[in-house]
């Protein structure tokens, strides 16, 4: 089966379930400069599917999309190190104010794992379980994001359908945040209205 006919086949169902947005590809990074093919793929969509139409780009390649007037919200992979969040912010910006779309990142997220905070894309960087490195890691985005009136949201990574038992959250060294204190700060940051979390 082709990719395009992979998309229209979801497509087709995102709209008979009335979803409000889908995202036609997810840190496809060497196929980003194939403009053309996106193009008519997203056109090949939206005669099947009225919602908004997004495309997640991975992290640092905002800026090289060069077809994001086609899609209706733009979208990345947020996992930038802790400490750094203004200039990426800075970055993306220049693109959301060039293209006139919204923005919010399709997935964010830190393993509650020392070290991870200044790499957390990796999945298997070495590091105790530490529910305060992840919580730290949760405040800093926030806290940079919400100075930004362009930002429009995060997809959290991850929470899986099995969870672990909340009485061993401080042994569980990956992404999910249940029963962990960064919980605490996503809900803060949230019923704040998307003001900066607390530091607590």
């Amino acid at each position: 089966m082709a990719y395009g006919d992979f998309i229209r086949h979801y497509a087709k169902i995102a709209e008979e379930e009335n979803c409000e947005m889908l995202c036609v590809g997810c840190e496809m990074v060497q196929t980003d400069k194939r403009e053309a093919e996106w193009r008519e793929l997203i056109a090949s969509v939206r005669p099947i599917y009225r919602g908004l139409i997004t495309y997640n780009c991975d992290k640092y390649q905002e800026g090289r999309v060069q077809w994001w007037d086609a899609v209706d919200i733009i979208s990345s992979s947020g996992y930038y190190p802790i400490g750094e969040w203004k200039a990426h912010l800075d970055r993306i910006e220049a693109v959301v104010r060039r293209r006139d779309k919204p923005f919010f990142f399709m997935e964010a997220g830190c393993p509650s794992r020392e070290n991870s905070p200044r790499r957390p894309n990796d999945w298997s960087l070495p590091g105790a379980p530490s529910e305060e490195a992840q919580k730290r890691y949760y405040e800093d985005m926030f806290a940079a994001c919400a100075k930004r009136d362009w930002m429009r949201g995060f997809v959290l990574w991850d929470w899986p359908a099995r969870l672990y038992d909340a009485s061993r959250a401080a042994e569980n060294d990956d992404y999910c945040m249940y029963g962990k204190s960064a919980a605490d700060v996503v809900r803060r940051y949230y019923t704040s209205g998307g003001a900066a979390a607390e530091q607590a």
